[in-house]
């Protein structure tokens, strides 16, 4: 009798693990079928058997629907499962491990090939809606794929410099700067968009404090793409700021001549005049920035404080003097330079009416000449209390 029992227990087991291996079957043709819902509700009933939990075959219908659901354009059937595309990603690696036969390598090598498109799209789709550390992993996947033993067993490993720089430029977004770098040097090998990758890699090394590597590759790409815009200004910031000023000037001229109606450029330029205590240069260039582009608004206060700086300066040589008639006759002269000055700081305050160091500039030459003309005490107490709304201290 026990025996019998035994017997009936054992193949009560075999047509559960049958039924199971069965609902596989039903979930596949589901699947054919487009019900993806349906599909979804037997093979996750069936996956959890112990009759399926080693079973290749349903590992791999299960990363085929998986994949649909990600593919989906059907609204309802995208939202069965978020995070479908890596459900149907672990499916399929548990295929790999299970299939010591290699029965499932060629039919794996097409949903591979669909894997390449659907991680590339997720990708861009992560990267477009500011998820940069998730678009990474996306495209780190695709490299992984495309160098998968399953897509490399008969045909050499493709390289997709498209997809290893836009791992770099991701990696550069979520501030990932060592994978950045790495994947930066990767796509360099293949002089992919070599000039603006030099600039952020560059870029990305001085992140990492690792100054000196990254003046390194900047001159190196310059040497190797001198007509590159990108490359250019990234030489050009980095002498600007660098306590190097002057170093600017030659990446500078350079850029002018690419380019000789950037007003950017010449903007730049009046800047490094001025860290090079070169006043009369940095105005002709600031006039030139003026003319190209009217409504430059840094230009017109740089051009307004030059000319500040010279009334400034010889109002000081003013109080030097002695006689009081020269000094009296002179400092008529200082008030005629400090009302020649208003009209840059008008103009500027036009160009950004709430800029903060316009307001306190103009209210300090209204209030130098509020003794001279009753028109700037009215302008003087107008600016005040602009300043005043702005939080001025």
């Amino acid at each position: 009798m026990r025996k019998l029992s035994i017997i009936l227990i054992m193949l009560f087991c075999s047509t559960m693990a049958f039924a199971q291996k069965g609902k596989v079957t039903q979930a596949s043709s589901y699947f054919t079928s487009g019900k993806l819902d349906q599909a979804k509700q037997v093979i996750d009933e069936a996956i959890k058997h112990e009759a399926c939990v080693n079973f290749d075959r349903a590992h791999f219908v299960k990363g085929q629907i998986y994949q649909a659901i990600f593919e989906s354009q059907i609204p309802d059937y995208k939202k069965l499962d978020p995070n479908a595309l890596d459900v149907a990603w672990d499916a399929f690696q548990k295929v790999i491990e299970l299939d010591v036969k290699g029965k499932y390598t060629k039919r794996l090598a097409t949903q591979y090939s669909n894997l390449i498109i659907d991680y590339t799209n997720k990708g861009v789709e992560c990267y477009n809606n500011n998820q940069f550390a998730e678009a990474l992993e996306a495209f780190k996947r695709v490299l992984e794929i495309e160098n998968s033993p399953i897509l490399t067993a008969e045909a050499p490993a493709k390289i997709d410099t498209a997809v290893i720089f836009n791992a770099a430029m991701t990696a550069q977004k979520a501030e990932n700067w060592a994978e950045a770098e790495k994947y930066y040097k990767e796509v360099l090998k293949y002089d992919y968009n070599a000039g603006q990758v030099y600039a952020m890699l560059s870029l990305v090394l001085q992140e990492q404090e690792k100054d000196a590597e990254a003046l390194e590759v900047l001159h190196k790409g310059y040497e190797l793409y001198p007509d590159n815009s990108y490359m250019l200004v990234q030489l050009i910031n980095h002498y600007l700021f660098s306590g190097e000023p002057e170093k600017a000037e030659v990446y500078l001229d350079a850029a002018i001549k690419q380019d000789p109606n950037n007003a950017s450029y010449y903007s730049a330029k009046g800047s490094l005049y001025e860290k090079m205590k070169d006043p009369v240069k940095a105005e002709e260039m600031y006039r030139k920035t003026l003319e190209l582009d009217p409504k430059n608004f840094m230009a017109q206060y740089n051009l307004g404080n030059i000319k500040l700086s010279e009334v400034i300066e010889f109002h000081k040589k003013v109080q030097d003097i002695i006689d009081i008639d020269e000094y009296n006759k002179e400092m008529e002269k200082v008030f005629e330079g400090y009302a020649s000055v208003i009209p840059y700081f008008e103009k500027a305050l036009e160009l950004d009416p709430d800029e903060k160091n316009t307001v306190a500039t103009l209210k300090e030459l209204y209030f130098k000449l509020r003794d001279k003309d009753p028109k700037y005490n009215q302008l003087y107490e107008e600016m005040q209390a602009k300043f005043d709304q702005l939080g001025g201290e």
